[in-house]
């Protein structure tokens, strides 16, 4: 069979060579000398069956003995096919090899002309030609996407056209696969001028065939990529050339994997850098989510809340409300972490204004969120709730939020509240709890020094409790959503149980703060549930309701939304006890930083 293919390479290289047959004619030749052969590749065939069957791919002899022909014509005759019209006659195997020496010696020109020269093969009228070059170009997409730039936009250009204008449905299949192909390796190489052309051209195809337009863009599959190519550009902390152009050609699927991706950010370096790349998109883009806002589900408003909270706050405000009522708990509070993760300038005053649309267990969470957010806006309607004046549903735990929150903005008149708070009494005793009494003297300490250091003697506070105290946000750091309280590592990791689940779980707690803390555990709690827990400490057990937050392995963090004061009270002086205040960290710590590890106690 051997001996065979290589007479008949042999006679059609000499026939070539002295002028009896031109090179568009080659193919042909080798394909009549193959007819000749099939008596021998009948013996042959059983057991290229069987190498199919195992997934072993077998080129057809006609290309076989092309690519033995090819092999053995002289490099300046095979420039001189390469560089003409007849290029399309020449294996891919063997155009590659050619241009990968001439890019290895240095020719790069060379190499990208003869690659341009070989796509322009695919406007031929000949459709043997178009459908050898199709299948080439397909072949070769790699080596194009490796070159310059300007040559696969253009090429993807040429081939896009070409389908457009393709009328012979095989052909079609062919020419669209190539364009499929060079579109991905564009997307693969993140050449964003070359994925825009291909998007541009598939608007094109979808004008002039609408029914080829709709099967060829879920095949290039731009917009899925989307969030690779937005992901990218935050890790470099710019928006590469080219990526601005290409979202703009696509607003509203651009707006939502953008303001996703803002739900997601926790660092103030990624929210700008979303928000420049949502500005690029024009007033399309940002209609888009409005849309949303207005008629959209739970999930699609929740996703786009935090990035019209930086961008169209009024809205916000106007409709958020009357859209409330029709969502669970759960996406109460995912909207008050949007809004406050979203850096935005009127956060508090957004916040404030669905306070009372709020589940009455989020609304403590808004609160502090309130407090963080450093806006004034919000002191009359605080100073209510720190004097008593809570909603049909508020409890105690509510109004001391609402005091830890004027502490934390330094609100200007609150003294007579919070004083009247740390002192009133009834007879013979206090007239507040201890740890309402407490946190007003936190509150004070921040807004009046001096009056603190002349009540402390003569309060009955603690001063080991009162030394766990509410932090106040920092500006330097890089985190939007920060750390309410001071973290602390126990001593020994603190035992408890869930009450509420269908199946109890047991809990191991190393670290824990007034707010929350990081619970290990065996079964899975999924993140957004409400879970009643109760911690052992060798007393009395402290009760609390908490909200599952995302989760790390087996550990859980979690966060309180309801507490009784006596309960919180024996949480202050658990901590006390067993706590140790892990180092602070720094600002330029707490940019961009990876999920942190947890380190679990044996003893």
């Amino acid at each position: 069979m051997k001996l065979a293919e290589h007479i008949a390479v042999r006679f059609a290289l000499e026939s070539y060579e002295k002028g009896d047959i031109e090179v568009n004619a080659v193919r042909q030749v080798l394909d009549e000398m193959s007819l000749e052969l099939d008596g021998l590749r009948k013996i042959l065939g059983v057991y290229e069956e069987k190498m199919n069957r195992h997934g072993i791919e077998v080129q057809s002899h006609v290309d076989l003995l092309a690519q033995q022909f090819w092999a053995q014509v002289g490099d300046e005759k095979k420039k001189a096919v390469l560089d003409s019209p007849e290029a399309w006659c020449v294996p891919p195997a063997k155009i590659r090899e050619y241009v990968e020496g001439l890019t290895a010696r240095g020719e790069k020109e060379e190499a990208e002309n003869t690659l341009r020269n070989y796509a322009n093969c695919i406007t031929n009228k000949s459709p043997e030609q178009r459908r050898q070059t199709s299948m080439g170009i397909s072949e070769l997409a790699g080596l194009y996407a490796k070159s310059d730039e300007r040559l696969l936009v253009e090429t993807i250009r040429k081939v896009g056209v070409q389908l457009a204008e393709e009328r012979d449905s095989e052909l079609q299949s062919l020419v669209g696969a190539a364009f499929v192909r060079l579109s991905q390796e564009a997307a693969n190489k993140r050449s964003y001028p070359a994925i825009q052309r291909a998007v541009e051209l598939v608007e094109y195809v979808e004008t002039e065939r609408p029914g080829l337009g709709n099967n060829l863009r879920p095949r290039i599959a731009v917009e899925n990529r989307l969030p690779e190519f937005i992901e990218e550009a935050l890790k470099a902390g710019n928006v590469p050339n080219g990526l601005a152009d290409l979202l703009r050609r696509m607003p509203a699927p651009a707006s939502e994997h953008l303001a996703g991706r803002f739900s997601r950010s926790g660092f103030r370096e990624d929210c700008d850098l979303l928000i420049s790349m949502m500005e690029v998109l024009g007033p399309e883009g940002l209609q888009h989510l409005r849309e949303q806002l207005r008629r959209g589900g739970a999930v699609e408003v929740t996703e786009a809340i935090g990035i019209l909270t930086r961008l169209d706050a009024d809205l916000v405000v106007e409709v958020l409300p009357g859209r409330m009522s029709e969502w669970k708990r759960t996406t109460h509070d995912r909207v008050v972490r949007q809004i406050s993760s979203s850096g935005g300038s009127e956060r508090g005053r957004l916040l404030l204004t669905i306070f009372d649309s709020l589940d009455a267990l989020i609304r403590p969470l808004a609160i502090d969120e309130i407090g963080m957010s450093g806006e004034q806006g919000s002191d009359m309607r605080l100073l209510r709730l720190a004097e008593g004046d809570l909603p049909k549903d508020g409890t105690g735990y509510l109004r001391l939020k609402a005091i830890e929150a004027l502490g934390r903005l330094r609100t200007g008149g609150a003294e007579v509240v919070l004083r009247k708070i740390a002192e009133a009494r009834k007879a013979f005793r206090w007239a507040n709890p201890s740890e309402l009494r407490l946190v007003a003297a936190q509150a004070m300490e921040k807004i009046d020094p001096e009056w603190i250091r002349n009540f402390i003697p003569r309060s009955g506070l603690s001063v080991a409790e009162l030394s766990i105290e509410p932090l106040d946000a920092d500006p330097n750091s890089s985190a939007i959503r920060q750390r309410r309280y001071p973290r602390l590592r126990l001593e020994h990791a603190v035992s408890g149980m869930t009450t509420n689940l269908k199946e109890n779980c047991r809990l191991d707690i190393p670290e824990l703060t007034l707010g929350g803390g990081v619970a290990i555990c065996d079964q899975s709690l999924h993140p957004g549930s409400l879970v009643n827990m109760k911690l052992n400490t060798g007393q009395k057990p402290v009760k609390a309701q908490t909200i599952v937050r995302d989760a790390n392995t087996q550990a859980r963090a979690f966060e309180v939304v309801e507490m009784d004061l006596e309960e919180r009270a024996k949480l202050r002086r658990l901590l006390v006890a067993l706590g140790n205040i892990q180092k602070q960290s720094t600002p330029k710590d707490r940019s961009r930083r990876g999920t942190r590890a947890i380190i679990i106690s044996q003893t």
